[in-house]
């Protein structure tokens, strides 16, 4: 039996022919008002975002750098640009807004975590972008995907990035956009034809929308003018996209020259991992994939923006492909403490990079302690040659190595990780997949140990709180661990790599952990127990790990 037009529905839903949420219902009733996405004024509040990665920076208008990056920004960042560009490929989708549906839904269920989701230039600046980079017509900087993605959004914690190539220059394009999303948005990408004032009009659009709590996106490479200088990049941008390059080897092995070209100006030049091929409409194949994930994980921000839609899921790929992509996504995600402290000494100190080439083609320097070759031709090995000093192989703790290592496997999904000797390495573990810790972790701050004789590391919590200088000191089978002017206000699980045999003692001192030199921290029957410990210090030795974990709760 047929419901009679109109009947059990709210006016709302009469009018919009679709159910729609309470502060939907206020636009429309409104009318077309600019809060909404429309041209008028009554400026009805979107949703605020429940549990987004927020920042609260303070800029700097006459540094080198005007801004710290922003937490979000570091990924992992999905994205689609169906159907203008490149055709949907997530389900039946059809337009861009169910295709950002379809793709959320798909990363839940693998259990795949994002930040943030770019918004191809079609959801915001669709009209007449000409010759002249300029924008015209009643749709022109209008958020054109309806309210149920900002909902998303913000139900979801996902900070929204649009794309920019619609012509859309000026303030109150902007603010179109930004009162649209409001807290949702976390900035703007820049693509080709934007200039150094550009860059800099719309960050200053940004901090006066959202103080402290934006991110926008800029493109270095760039195919036609205006474009940004170096100066332009360095000061105005943390971000910066390296361009569209081919999906296989040789796109890859270009993506890696093009993101240490950039690695002096900005703390993140960005490749996007699947390549972005604009012309042959393609998608990389399976062993380049694999390979593309390492190298995605392992830059500042890992971004999956592709342009024919090469989700790890698709029918072409082998149910390896989405666990390898569940493993690289969360590696990364854990690492933002890392790379966060690296951004942030490179905003104060533009001489230290986030970023530098190692001693052989395509690798990669994270600081100064972690080090990547990428994988950029097929192969089951390759030759590796290290940084100076002793290096410990990622997948295997017990082996340290040096120098030269001929013929080094290099199997799919478990790609060359060195790490340095001595390093002290910042993470957030929300999982167990890296091996790192579990769920039980998420409520603490991880700590990587590496010990030597004496190391240290600085690492950065936020923008409002000091630096915080962590530093390991080993003599014999003791152990000192420090953190000055004090331990961070939240938990830390401290892993401790390579102890031989289990303590005699663990003892907590005011703002250090003594090893062997007495106290009386108890001692946990599990790794699940020491994570999960919440009302007292713990730790727990693994013996066929060789690995010591430490939690301090404060």
């Amino acid at each position: 039996m047929r419901t009679p037009r109109g009947k059990g529905r709210t006016l709302c839903e009469v009018i919009t022919g679709r159910s729609v949420a309470g502060w939907v219902c206020a636009c429309v009733l409104g009318g077309a008002l600019s809060g909404c996405g429309g041209s008028g004024s009554r400026g009805i509040t979107p949703p605020e975002p429940t549990s987004s990665v927020t920042d609260g920076f303070t800029v700097n208008p006459e540094g080198s750098s005007y801004h710290p990056m922003h937490r979000a920004a570091f990924g992992p960042i999905y994205a689609s640009g169906c159907p203008t560009n490149g055709s949907c490929g997530c389900g039946r989708s059809a337009d861009l807004a169910e295709e950002f549906n379809c793709q959320l839904d798909q990363l839940a269920s693998h259990d795949i975590p994002i930040t943030a989701y770019l918004f191809d230039g079609s959801s915001w600046s669709r009209a007449g972008s000409d010759a002249r980079n300029a924008c015209t017509g009643p749709d022109c900087c209008m958020w054109g995907l309806g309210d149920q993605p900002v909902e998303r959004l913000a139900r979801l914690g996902v900070r929204g990035v649009l794309h920019f190539w619609g012509g859309c220059h000026d303030d109150e394009q902007y603010r179109r956009a930004s009162t649209r999303l409001g807290g949702n948005l976390l900035g703007f990408y820049l693509d080709d034809g934007s200039s150094d004032a550009e860059l800099m009009g719309v960050a200053e659009f940004m901090e006066g929308a959202s103080p402290g709590d934006w991110e926008n996106f800029a493109k270095g490479f760039q195919n036609r003018a205006p474009s940004n200088t170096t100066e332009g990049l360095a000061r105005w941008a943390n971000v910066a996209y390296v361009g569209d390059l081919p999906v296989g080897f040789a796109g890859l092995k270009e993506a890696v020259r093009r993101v240490l070209a950039l690695a002096p100006t900005v703390a993140a030049p960005m490749a996007e991992l699947t390549g972005y091929d604009n012309e042959g409409d393609s998608i990389p194949d399976e062993e380049v994939y694999y390979r593309r994930l390492h190298f995605g994980a392992l830059q500042p921000v890992m971004a999956h923006t592709p342009f024919a839609n090469s989700d790890p899921w698709r029918r072409e790929y082998g149910p390896g492909l989405v666990k390898a992509y569940r493993f690289w996504a969360w590696f990364h995600k854990q690492l933002v403490p890392y790379f966060y402290s690296l951004a942030y000494r490179m905003h104060e100190d533009p001489s230290q990079p986030v970023l530098r080439a190692g001693p052989m083609p395509d690798s990669l320097l994270i600081g100064d302690t972690i080090y990547a070759p990428i994988v950029t031709s097929p192969t089951e090995r390759m030759d590796i040659e290290l940084p100076p000093g002793e290096w410990i192989d990622y997948w295997h703790e017990s082996r340290v190595v040096s120098g030269t290592l001929p013929g080094f496997p290099v199997p799919l999904g478990q790609e060359p990780i060195f790490i340095r000797r001595g390093a002290i390495i910042p993470l957030k573990v929300e999982r167990d997949y890296t091996g790192l810790g579990s769920v039980k972790s998420a409520d603490a701050l991880t700590v990587l140990v590496y010990p030597t004789d004496n190391s240290s590391f600085r690492y950065r919590p936020d923008a409002q709180s000091p630096w915080v200088t962590l530093t390991a000191a080993k003599s014999y089978e003791r152990l000192t661990l420090i953190a000055e002017p004090a331990l961070p206000r939240e938990p830390v699980i401290f892993r401790i790599a390579g102890w031989s045999a289990v303590p005699e003692s663990v003892g907590l001192f005011g703002g250090s952990v003594a090893v062997n030199q007495g106290g009386e921290m108890e001692r946990a029957e599990t790794e699940a127990d020491a994570n999960g410990t919440t009302e007292q210090s713990a730790w727990y030795y693994d013996a066929e790990e060789q690995r010591l974990i430490i939690k301090v709760v404060p």
